[in-house]
C-alpha cells in the first residue's frame, strides 16, 4: 500500500494495524501518530493471532 492511500484511509477515520508473530508485536498507526507505533507486546504467537482474530472484527480497523 502506498503512503498516499495510507493517508486516505487514516483521514477517513479508519486504524491499520500490523501483527508481527516473528517479533510477537501489534503495531498501530493511526492520525495521531505518523508512524507506526507499538501498541502491545505479546508473550506468544497464538496470542499475536488471537489478537488479530480480535482486530478483524472492528471495523474500524484495517490489517496491512
Amino acid at each position: 500500500m502506498h503512503e498516499k492511500d495510507r493517508r486516505k484511509i487514516l483521514k477517513a477515520g479508519l486504524t491499520l494495524y500490523r501483527c508481527s508473530e516473528i517479533e510477537k508485536v501489534i503495531k498501530v498507526r493511526s492520525v495521531e501518530h505518523s508512524g507506526w507505533k507499538i501498541k502491545a507486546r505479546l508473550k506468544s504467537k497464538a496470542a499475536v493471532q488471537r489478537a488479530s482474530k480480535k482486530l478483524y472484527a472492528d471495523p474500524k480497523a484495517i490489517q496491512v
